[in-house]
């Protein structure tokens, strides 16, 4: 992998402003439990926002790989 990959690998992963995290809070109980009546009635808010997060994950998964790549232990 070369550094201009990587880069671009770096440029492709979005800024972690991630809805999930938000959404979450706004559907939890006060016990700590989830609201599914209100996760329900927001479905279409909730697919989007785990899109995102699996999106997030995926591509930080990818830089991460490369960066582990490039920092690898090399032979002489």
């Amino acid at each position: 992998m070369d550094t201009p990959t990587l880069a671009g690998l770096l440029a492709a992963t979005p800024p972690a402003d991630l809805s999930i995290i938000e959404l979450a809070a706004e559907l939890t109980l006060p016990d700590g439990g989830l609201d599914l009546d209100a996760a329900a009635a927001r479905q279409p808010e909730v697919e989007l926002a785990c899109a995102q997060a699996q999106d997030y994950a995926a591509a930080t998964r990818r830089l991460l790989e490369a960066l582990r790549w490039q920092l690898r232990p090399r032979r002489s």
